[in-house]
């Protein structure tokens, strides 16, 4: 899906910790989620750079939609006054892009680590293989598994969670705001139900602290 993005001593350097990290607790899935939470402590400082400039470009949604209701015939006029306005409030509204393409490469090489396997096929955590679909959960023929639908839900939470400061009005822009904010859970649902436990564990703490990093953030801005 990424491949172009896989860096090969990134992924070496993904398996190393998370064999360092097992060797040290005896468990591949606490191995994980450490892991997840060394690479998202290493990424801190750019996520949060991100985190702000994407709440800053939502603060400023209610100016931008009054300059297309005062300029919306004139579009020069309308990309003049908006690029003032980012200018006055020293916003940038790609500073919410380079955090993503710097943290790509280390996200696919963790991907790579945990499917290609550098989890061994007999390692398991909570009850469910990790090399393996989940399947905790089984009516009949039909399994459930749970991790995909736990990542779906926390991402749901956090696409909600990034509604918070955004603009009222029901232009464009928020209504296809919207609907991501339902669609990225399907797709993340759709994408990794039939993934490795392994896989699924690591979005599933990923996706926490992503959560958890976005109301760190929110906290600071309401106070």
């Amino acid at each position: 899906m990424l491949g172009f993005l896989k860096v090969p001593f990134l992924v070496d350097i993904a398996v190393a910790i998370l064999n360092t990290i097992y060797n040290l607790v005896g468990s591949y899935g606490i191995a994980i989620i450490l892991t997840t939470c060394i690479v998202r402590l290493a990424m801190l400082p750019l996520t949060l750079k991100q985190e702000k400039s994407m709440l800053k470009m939502k603060e400023l949604q209610p100016k931008i939609d009054a300059l297309k209701e005062k300029y919306g015939n004139d579009k020069e006029m309308l990309n003049r006054k908006t690029v003032e306005l980012y200018q006055q409030e020293k916003v940038n509204p790609a500073g919410g892009c380079l955090p993503v393409l710097i943290q790509l490469p280390i996200f696919v090489a963790l991907y790579s680590a945990f499917r290609d396997g550098a989890i061994p096929i007999d390692a398991s955590f909570l009850g469910f293989k990790l090399s393996e679909v989940d399947a905790l959960i089984k009516l009949g023929s039909i399994s459930i598994n749970v991790l995909p639908i736990l990542t779906a839900i926390v991402t749901l939470w956090q696409q909600k969670m990034m509604q918070v400061g955004g603009s009222e009005a029901k232009d464009a822009t928020t209504q296809s705001m919207q609907t991501m904010m339902y669609t990225m859970p399907i797709m993340m649902l759709f994408i990794f139900y039939r993934q490795p436990s392994g896989l699924n564990l690591y979005f599933l703490a990923n996706s926490v602290l992503s959560v958890l990093q976005q109301y760190y953030v929110l906290s600071r801005r309401n106070k």
